[in-house]
């Protein structure tokens, strides 16, 4: 495996070359400040509209889970981007909005609901995938919070973070 000047890594595989492309790639001394100021164009997507997805993949180890969480005193993608998200709609004074959002978690082919009240986790409601008139794609029957601030999508997202599976691993304790 090579690395080329355009981030595209090329790999001979069993059916032949391939190449996968890169928007970014980050090393080891990248700090969390480095790899948000290189993404938070994706924020101003979302708020324009757009689906956004920031897809963290990679050994165990590697630092997927600190990058998009952080923590208190660094924090990662997440956490500044709900700042971010919130700063770009309060500058926008000629426009109304209502935020809401919802957690959900793809573990082992099966996606769950990461925001369940305790009652409801007793019979989830099956997740599906789903596409609007508009073209939009949504999780039916999926829960949804409202958001007013930066602060409570944190406490939000907390709450979805102590949902998850998790387990040890060789390599970390808590591997999702």
């Amino acid at each position: 495996v090579n690395m080329v000047a355009d981030i595209t890594v090329k790999d001979d595989t069993r059916y032949g070359p391939k190449a996968f492309p890169f928007d970014a790639a980050f090393g080891p001394d990248a700090t969390q400040e480095k790899v948000f100021e290189d993404t938070k164009r994706l924020v101003q997507s979302a708020v324009d509209g757009y689906n956004v997805c920031i897809f963290a993949y990679g050994q165990t180890g590697a630092g997927k889970t600190h990058t998009i969480q952080g923590n208190n005193s660094d924090p990662g993608i997440a956490p500044r981007s709900f700042d971010e998200m919130l700063k770009i709609l309060h500058s926008m004074s000629n426009y109304s909005y209502t935020l809401q959002c919802y957690m959900v978690e793809l573990y082992l082919d099966t996606m769950s609901d990461l925001l369940l009240t305790k009652e409801m986790k007793k019979n989830p409601p099956h997740l599906d995938i789903k596409e609007d008139v508009k073209g939009m794609m949504y999780i039916q029957a999926v829960t949804t919070h409202p958001i007013s601030s930066a602060e409570e999508a944190r406490a939000i997202f907390d709450t979805g973070l102590n949902n998850r599976k998790t387990s040890a691993t060789m390599m970390n304790d808590n591997s999702s």
